[in-house]
This record gives structure tokens, C-alpha cells and sequence, in this order.
């Protein structure tokens, strides 16, 4: 009888505590959702999942909820909220000026050109990587040849990139959007279909020659 009533209370000590247990489980998930902003987790999420992990390199914490002031080596950077327009980019060998934003979104695609926001932002030490449809702000991006200037623009500074080589790659081949530890600038677009979905993506990979920080 004793072994029996013995079991009974394991029994019912489990019943009662894995609830409470699954309660502290939820409460603690909740906390480090709170505590790590949605764009952190996205950064650490492209970092864990990079086809080029040995080169990953996580950035500071940066805010969804609103700009974000701060200061890298005495220089003031604007961290954007997503979808804010914090940048334009302009390309003079193809006629091209367009605004930058945070982020990507189909909305955001068809107003302009798009950061990918696993990459460092503009004026950070790394690789700054921009998209847009091949049929819209990016349709002459294979056009750029080896040597163009390439000038992004934000509130805090002038940053001016010298056009080095064109690469053809697939998507699922993340090497070309990877963290670096070169200042360079990728802008990439979808290639061979301007109609429809494909897999191929064409890239222009640009080095940083000037970096111009306001007062």
C-alpha cells in the first residue's frame, strides 16, 4: 500500500509541476523577446544560417521602434527604424537616383531601393547591401562597369564607393551578402527574368574610397 501511495504523490507532484514549469519556460522566452529587438534576432538568425559563418560578425543592438543616435570612432550614425527612408543612392553612369530604406518589403521594392538588414548600416565597418527588382530602380545594374562611383547619402554623412566587379550567383548562396571586414558596398537584383520569379541574382560589388561624416 505504501509504494502504491508513494507513486500516487510522484504522480501527482508531476501533474502540478509541469505546468509551472512550461509557465517559467514561456515567461522567460517572453523576457528575451522583450529584451533582444526583432531586428537583433534577424541579424543573429542570418549570422547562425550564413553559408560564409567564418566571416560573421555581430553588430550592436539596433532599435525597430524609432532612430537610434550613436557614435562610431567620434562620428555620429542615425540607426533607422524599419522602413524609414534614411539614405538615396545615386549611380551618374546610369542615370540612376533613388531612395534607400531600411529593410525590405514588397511595398518598400516598388518605392525604391531596399538594405538588407543583416548587413551593417551606411557608415558602419563592413558590407552595406542593397536590392531592388531588375525591373524597376536596379533594370540597367548590370550596366555599371568597373570603376563607376557610386555615392550614398544619408543625414550624417557622404559615403562614395568606386564600382570593382559584376558576379553572377544564386540565391541560396548567401557569400555575396555576408558580414566582410572590408567597408564595401553590394547591390544586387534578380537576372534573366524580368517577367517572373528566378533563382539567379546578379551583383555589383563596390569598394569604399571616401567617407564624408557631417559635423
Amino acid at each position: 500500500m505504501s509504494v502504491n501511495k508513494e507513486k500516487s504523490k510522484s504522480a501527482k507532484t508531476v501533474v502540478i509541476a509541469t505546468p509551472i514549469i512550461v509557465l517559467v519556460i514561456c515567461a522567460a522566452l517572453a523576457a528575451i523577446m522583450c529584451y533582444f529587438p526583432v531586428r537583433k534576432a534577424e541579424t543573429l538568425m542570418n549570422i547562425a544560417f550564413s553559408a560564409d559563418p567564418d566571416h560573421a560578425q555581430i553588430s550592436e543592438i539596433k532599435y525597430d521602434t524609432k532612430e537610434v543616435e550613436a557614435e562610431i570612432d567620434g562620428n555620429k550614425i542615425v540607426y533607422p527604424s524599419f522602413g524609414a527612408e534614411y539614405a538615396s543612392l545615386k549611380i551618374d553612369s546610369i542615370n540612376l537616383e533613388a531612395p534607400v530604406f531600411w529593410g525590405s518589403s514588397e511595398e518598400l521594392l516598388k518605392q525604391g531601393v531596399c538594405q538588407y538588414s543583416g548587413s551593417v548600416f551606411i557608415g558602419e565597418q563592413g558590407n552595406v547591401v542593397l536590392d531592388a527588382h531588375c525591373n524597376t530602380y536596379f533594370y540597367e545594374l548590370g550596366n555599371v562597369k568597373e570603376g563607376d562611383i557610386i555615392t550614398l547619402t544619408t543625414s550624417y554623412g557622404e559615403f562614395i564607393y568606386k564600382a570593382k566587379e559584376q558576379v553572377l550567383f544564386k540565391e541560396t548562396d548567401n557569400r555575396y551578402i555576408s558580414p566582410t571586414a572590408d567597408d564595401r558596398l553590394t547591390m544586387y537584383t534578380c537576372y534573366g527574368n524580368l517577367l517572373g520569379p528566378t533563382e539567379d541574382r546578379l551583383a555589383v560589388i563596390c569598394e569604399l574610397v571616401e567617407k564624408k561624416f557631417y559635423e
